[in-house]
């Protein structure tokens, strides 16, 4: 039995608490001497000692007073807990954890101190989310799984509490076999439906209990299954008798984890959960429940297995509810209240502005968007408000009522309407506010079905601009916003009578509203087509951004960034343009330090208005550029120097993001004059090496950026600038394709695709091209996963590019078969460039005349071959490839049927 040396012991716990004292030089000192203590093998022990054993043990209890104990042990379990989560430390086996496994449990009911359990619960909650999913043959694992369920079986808050933190982290790990071929799956789910139908166990137990079984609802073990209506008899149970809002709150997940799992066992209960689920909704003080409700009721309308018709009959009585709950709540409207004094000219102060990370627009490529790209521009004004950061009923119901009338347009609106004219007028702004904003978030599901009433709403939604109260200045200019697609496409006459008014508001005397106000302008400026920015809009916009550039203060600047972004994006900007913007931009640019956040949205604005005016930025260049470039440096540097020494600071990824993205707005606006700037021409090649740095950025975002920048100096500048590093990138291009798959990396991913087609056309891959066009076809014959069109569709380009000059790689192996060369078409079908489009076409053609007769075509691919030639393809530079092609099959391509598309295409070849 392990047993502590007491001057260790001692010297340890002075250490923790001078690790806790209020001098930063103790502090500092004290951290410094646990890290030897580290790297001792019974350094965990002693931690868990201390932890466990604080409040008994005699050498503690006569150095330290009670308080100074009792943080003592908290900081050795935290210490503790995270030294395990220390995966190069723990999992070397550096430490005994002996005495760890076998007395940490004892924490749990060895205290007084609900801070000293709450502690150990994290410890073993960590103990198995590592060691024991490695080691999952330990016996002592099923031990304390075993001991945990005995003592919350027994009444235990800790312990249930504690299995309640292991099933949110592992919950998937106890289905599989442990120790002895046990699966402690099945005597969990026991001990958790026990104590959810115990009536005599506490509101936390139960809460507890249902919230372990809600992360089993997902997984549906054959032990849930068979005793699921148990479970069910136990919600219902409670839905009716409990009254405690944490138990009411599982009782809602549980419900709506049901819904989308099994809705079998709710269907013949459909009609009392709705009808409970909106009596929570109405009745219930704590917003945590009623949100979870209306979640449910959320999940009801959402869920793609659930038909219309079986949502249709509720909308009667959902309906009220969520306009009803719509209406800000009384704590809310009586700050509102008293914060609707102008403020337009006071300075915002720093903690009053929320972070915000850049648009950054991305290539897919060529002119598509990432997917990235993530503008919720829908809730901008649900979201916005002080008193309303937070997720809360009020939006909740909102944008369930937004999804629903997306559903059943027709009966929401039929519902609604009537409720909201009524209160159109009403003498009580919230009444007013609420009212607007249910208009904008019924406007994309009900747009059609508001065609004759529109006429009469908008001009009363341009009236509550003027409205005294601020928040429905606000709202309406969110909900007005909502409306730019019906304006737009069918109502261009209601653009001026909307825009201006709204345009107004861009210098409200209240900041909110401005904010709303360039928000909404954005989100007209997004939807319009280039040709109505730039003929109807374009003057007033401009003396519009003016203004605002002259009179915002800092937190709706950054809104205001990005408005000026779209405007760039949208249309191409003269002369006046770069007079009346670009002061505005670069006093802001000149006076912000390189380590203020402001830089970030600034610097993505600045790239936007950089590509648009092309050649007209080139006064500007050099200093944006060497100003980007330095902070790219310094930052890269950071980091690099951070990983020897772990007490820099590192800058935050945005700097380096749009950094980047500055220099490659400079690459896409100034194209090859760029070059001499970026590449001196005494051969500087700086940029290319922080850029292969940065290829080595775990931040997908990082390699994302940097991979744009790379394909478009292939694009725009002399390939041979590339020579001494091509290999390196081609490496990271490699593993970029063979190791992201992660959800969130697929932007980084497509642009690495991208960047290695563009590569393709310009530089030879010689020895490269084998080893990468295995890479790139391996990722494109995937099976068993669904693939993200947008990779599949820059996998297609890119090998289309590549074969343009070397066929041969793709025309043997797996690429040559039928079904390759169809799943290659439909990867382009909805390709809208041109070029890209083009280019593809002219090197999967060459693959496919080099093939010969070793693949039999089936109708369906010569259809879909022709099809895609047919549209948005300049056959003429390899008209003789097509012909050939065309030759080959002319027999059984007079026996297929085509669109006239498709036969006006074939006509251009039949006289040949």
């Amino acid at each position: 039995m392990w047993a502590p040396n007491l001057e260790s012991l001692l010297q340890l716990a002075i250490l923790l608490r001078s690790s806790m004292a209020p001098h930063q030089e103790e502090r500092k000192a004290a951290m410094d001497a646990l890290e030897s203590f580290k790297i001792q093998p019974e350094f965990l022990n002693y931690l868990c000692y201390i932890l466990i054993e604080g409040e008994t043990s005699e050498a503690l209890e006569s150095h330290f007073s009670a308080q100074e104990l009792q943080n003592n042990r908290a900081t050795a379990g935290l210490l503790l807990k995270n030294t395990m989560l220390d995966g190069d430390n723990f999992t070397k086996g550096i430490h005994d954890i002996g005495y760890v496994k076998a007395n940490i449990i004892h924490g749990l009911y060895n205290s007084n101190s609900a801070l000293v359990t709450n502690v150990t619960g994290i410890v073993i909650t960590t103990l198995f989310s590592t060691y024991y999913r490695q080691h999952r043959d330990d016996p002592m694992g099923v031990q304390m799984i075993s001991n945990l369920v005995e003592l919350a079986l027994n009444g235990s808050e800790s312990s249930m509490k504690t299995l309640s933190k292991i099933m949110e982290d592992s919950a998937q790990f106890f289905q599989l076999e442990w120790s002895g071929k046990i699966k402690p799956i099945d005597s969990l789910i026991s001990c958790f439906l026990d104590i959810t139908a115990n009536g005599s166990t506490t509101a936390v137990n139960r809460a507890e209990s249902i919230k372990c079984l809600n992360t089993v609802i997902p997984l549906q073990p054959r032990s849930f299954s068979v005793r699921i209506d148990e479970f069910l008899n136990s919600l219902f149970q409670l839905a009716q008798n409990d009254d405690s809002d944490d138990v009411r709150v599982q009782v809602c997940i549980a419900f709506s984890g049901l819904l989308k799992f099994r809705p079998d066992k709710l269907v013949d209960n459909l009609v009392g959960l709705i009808h409970f689920m909106l009596h929570l909704i109405s009745t219930v003080k704590e917003e945590k429940v009623s949100i979870e409700a209306c979640e449910f009721i959320h999940s009801f309308c959402t869920d793609p297995n659930i038909p219309e018709h079986i949502i249709q009959p509720f909308v009667t009585d959902i309906v009220p509810v969520l306009l009803t709950k719509m209406v800000y709540n009384e704590e809310s409207i009586l700050v509102l209240e008293s914060s609707n004094d102008d403020d337009a000219s006071e300075e915002d102060k720093d903690e009053d502005i929320r972070p915000a990370a850049p648009r950054i627009v991305k290539k897919q490529r060529g002119d598509g968007e990432s997917s990235d790209d993530d503008d919720d521009d829908g809730d901008s004004g649900i979201d916005e408000s002080d008193v309303d950061t937070q997720w809360n009923l009020r939006k909740c119901a909102a944008s369930t009522l937004d999804v629903m009338t997306n559903i059943l347009p027709r009966d929401v609106m039929y519902v609604a309407f009537p409720f909201l004219k009524e209160h159109l007028n009403s003498e009580r702004w919230f009444i007013r506010e609420a009212t607007v904003l249910a208009l904008g978030a019924m406007a994309e599901g009900g747009m059609k079905y508001f065609d004759d009433q529109l006429p009469q709403l908008i001009p009363f939604l341009v009236e509550q601009l003027q409205d005294l109260w601020a928040p429905v200045r606000k709202i309406t200019c969110w909900s007005l916003s909502r409306f730019a697609p019906w304006i737009l496409k069918d109502h261009t006459e209601f653009l001026i009578p909307v825009l201006e008014p709204v345009i107004g508001k861009l210098m409200d005397r209240k900041k909110d509203v401005q904010e709303a106000a360039i928000s909404s302008v954005a989100v007209f400026i997004e939807s319009c087509d280039p040709e109505l920015v730039e003929t109807v809009l374009y003057d007033e916009l401009l003396n519009s951004f003016n203004r605002c550039f002259e009179f915002y203060k800092k937190k709706n600047l950054i809104i205001l960034y990005d408005a000026v972004s779209r405007f760039a994006e949208k249309v191409e900007l003269d002369e006046r343009a770069m007079k009346v913007l670009l002061p505005h931009l670069v006093n802001k640019w000149s006076s912000l330090p390189d380590n203020d956040k402001e830089l970030w949205p600034l610097l993505e604005c600045l790239s936007y208005v950089a590509t648009s005016l092309g050649e007209k930025f080139m006064p500007m260049a050099p200093d944006v550029y060497e100003r980007a470039f330095r902070i790219l440096c310094h930052c890269v540097e950071l980091e690099a120097n951070s990983q020897q020494d772990p007490t820099i600071v590192v800058p935050e990824k945005d700097f380096i993001i749009t950094s980047i993205d500055m220099i490659d707005g400079l690459v896409q606006g100034l194209g090859s004059q760029c070059q001499p700037l970026l590449f001196p021409p005494i051969g500087d090649n700086t940029l290319l090496q922080v850029m292969l740095q940065c290829l080595q950025d775990p931040f997908h975002e990082v390699r994302q950026s940097t991979f744009a920048l790379l394909g478009d100096i292939v694009y725009f500048f002399e390939p041979q600038l590339l020579a001494s590093t091509l290999s390196q990138f081609l490496k990271f291009i490699g593993t970029e394709i063979m190791h992201n798959d992660d959800f969130d990396g697929i932007p980084a991913l497509i642009n690495a695709i991208w960047c290695l087609g563009l590569i393709s056309e310009r530089i030879n891959l010689g020895e490269y091209i084998i080893d990468l066009s295995r890479v790139l076809l391996d990722l494109f014959a995937a099976q068993g996963q669904p693939q993200d069109s947008a990779v599949l569709e820059n996998l297609a380009i890119t090998m289309g590019r590549i074969s343009i000059t070397l066929p041969e790689v793709f025309s043997n192996g797996i690429f040559a078969s039928d079904a390759m060369w169809n799943r290659w078409c439909n990867a382009l079908q909805d390709l809208d460039s041109l070029e890209e489009k083009s280019s593809a076409y002219m090197g999967f053609m060459n693959i496919v005349n080099l093939v010969g007769d070793h693949v039999a075509i089936s109708n369906e691919t010569l259809k879909n071959i022709i099809r895609g030639l047919s549209i948005n393809v300049d056959p003429t530079p390899f008209a003789q490839s097509i012909y050939t092609f065309l030759m080959k099959h002319a027999e059984r391509i007079q026996g297929l049927k085509f669109s006239q598309e498709e036969i006006t295409f074939l006509q251009q070849f039949s006289g040949n």
